[in-house]
């Protein structure tokens, strides 16, 4: 059955006559007269009596109307649905991260991209950064966010490189200084990233350079836990900046390091490619990090 002679039949009987129908779709009155024939044909059945110049639904054609309305909003419903996958509104969105990330930042670029998105469903899932690269290779998510190293298979978005930097409590004596530095950082309290995280190696090298003694007080998974364990007063912690920023109180001062020690994430695709869903997603993260960044690399 053809929805544009449903429509003209609703018009008709909602008009009280083709010419009624025909001003208010906005075609000729012959255009009506001639849908309606076609249907008749379809349903195997009379569908108006003329009367004068009005015409009459018959009773079968009373009934078929109340169908053809709930049709007609069914279609109006799958157009609003098409438009709204269309606009990124509708559906559902699996996103992988390495925990840091996913519990630190995260949260909050998720709570600024479901704002007005009531109909949208995300899903968070952390993962070690080797595991949102197996399982993204595997299509297991829809978008992913990890650590390097990458190789040559994993699917790249686009990489984040941030500067690093120092959160100590704000009564520290070294609170006072704008920069912090190795030479300043001779011998004081440190907590740093686990061994194996590419920060710790990279922080004992710059203090290494500058001859100055680096005497790490704690190893932590996530900088989220450096921040609270400096908040403690445990030592001072090297951060990102965007858990550093999350974290800014009275308490806690946030300072430069120089020289620049870089902390990297990217974002990977599957190899299908990206929803219209995690593409405005995607969008989200990078506007959201766009302040933080030392440099984008595509």
């Amino acid at each position: 059955m053809d929805l544009r002679q449903v429509e003209i039949f609703v018009a008709v009987i909602e008009h009280g006559s083709l010419t009624g129908a025909a001003r208010a779709l906005g075609i000729t009155q012959p255009a009506v007269s001639a849908a309606l024939s076609r249907l008749e044909r379809t349903v195997g059945f009379t569908l108006f009596r003329r009367e004068g110049r009005n015409v009459v639904p018959t009773s079968e054609a009373t009934l078929l109307k109340a169908e053809a309305v709930r049709a007609l909003a069914g279609i109006g419903q799958l157009d609003d649905a098409a438009a709204a996958i269309g606009a990124a509104a509708r559906g559902s969105l699996t996103v992988a991260t390495n925990p840091s990330p996913g519990i630190t930042w995260l949260p909050r670029i998720v709570a600024a991209f479901c704002q007005g998105r009531p109909d949208v469903t995300l899903t968070l899932r952390n993962r070690s950064s080797q595991e949102v690269r197996d399982l993204l290779a595997a299509r297991a998510f829809e978008l992913g966010i990890a650590e390097p190293p990458f190789h040559a298979g994993d699917q790249v978005m686009r990489r984040y490189r941030f500067a690093t930097v120092m959160v100590l409590r704000s009564d520290h004596p070294l609170a006072r200084h704008e920069v912090l530095t190795p030479a300043l950082l001779d011998g004081v309290g440190m907590i740093s990233m686990l061994p194996g995280h590419a920060t710790t190696p990279r922080l004992a090298e710059l203090f290494e350079a500058a001859g100055s003694r680096l005497r790490i007080v704690a190893h932590c998974e996530f900088f989220v836990i450096s921040i609270n364990l400096a908040r403690e007063g445990v030592g001072i912690a090297l951060a990102d900046p965007i858990s550093a920023a999350n974290a800014a109180s009275d308490t806690l001062c946030i300072r430069p390091f120089a020289p620049t020690l870089p902390y990297e994430v990217a974002m990977l695709q599957p190899a299908r490619g990206l929803s219209l869903l995690a593409a405005a997603f995607a969008e989200e993260v990078d506007r959201q990090l766009r302040p933080f960044l030392l440099e984008t690399s595509p």
